[in-house]
């Protein structure tokens, strides 16, 4: 109990729940597969109008589509972090700030900025997916003809809200790893900035040193 409290802990932390949140979507995920129709025959939400089945079905194909722009902004997040990280990689080369600092100072910077890759570029993948994953049900042009009964529209109706939901989730669940990765990558960049700033002083200090 406590290594998986642990282990938990260490996903949150270094993986943004990238392996739990994964594990989640597996199971909505069977669950959309296996959910059909018939299911919804005897629902006790038929008795709702149709007028209101709809404007629920609304709401969940409006949720989704928050869910996409939310992508959208990481994305754009994700592309402002890389600029920043550019320009601080630049620090690090054979002519950088601390190219003249002590060997610990420049492997750690380095290993700074290979997480800070992993993260961003994760964060900016996890964030794609997010448009991949699911799709948004809506009935069919034949399950809302007017000859159709309308105890039938309205079962297809709760089975594409209720898929909507699952999708919901699925889509969520990943934006929330990638807006931890992302959080991740940031505080990387930052920490990374201080190691240079810390290595860049630690050599002004240095030659000062020697001129006296």
């Amino acid at each position: 109990m406590g290594n998986n409290r642990l282990l938990q802990r260490l996903d949150s932390a270094l993986f943004g729940s990238v392996i739990a949140l994964h594990r989640a979507n597996r199971i909505v995920q069977k669950k959309i597969d296996e959910c059909k129709e018939s299911e919804f025959e005897d629902d006790d939400r038929l008795r709702h109008t149709i007028e209101d089945l709809h404007a629920t079905l609304n709401l969940s194909i409006q949720r989704i589509e928050r869910i996409e722009n939310k992508a959208m902004n990481t994305l754009l997040g994700v592309a402002v972090a890389i600029t920043v990280f550019g320009a601080t990689s630049g620090l690090l080369g054979a002519n950088g700030i601390i190219a003249d600092s002590s060997s610990p100072f420049r492997i750690i910077a380095a290993a700074l900025l290979a997480i800070a890759v992993l993260y961003l570029f994760g964060s900016g993948l996890l964030a794609l997916q997010t448009y991949e994953i699911g799709q948004i049900y809506r009935p069919t042009l034949t399950q809302r003809a007017p000859v159709v009964e309308e105890k039938h529209e309205k079962t297809a109706t709760l089975y594409a809200i209720e898929q909507n939901q699952r999708v919901g989730t699925l889509r969520s669940n990943r934006l929330s790893a990638s807006f931890s990765c992302l959080r991740n990558g940031l505080i990387t960049v930052v920490l990374l900035v201080i190691v240079v700033g810390v290595g860049a002083s630690g050599v002004d200090f240095l030659n000062t040193f020697l001129r006296a």
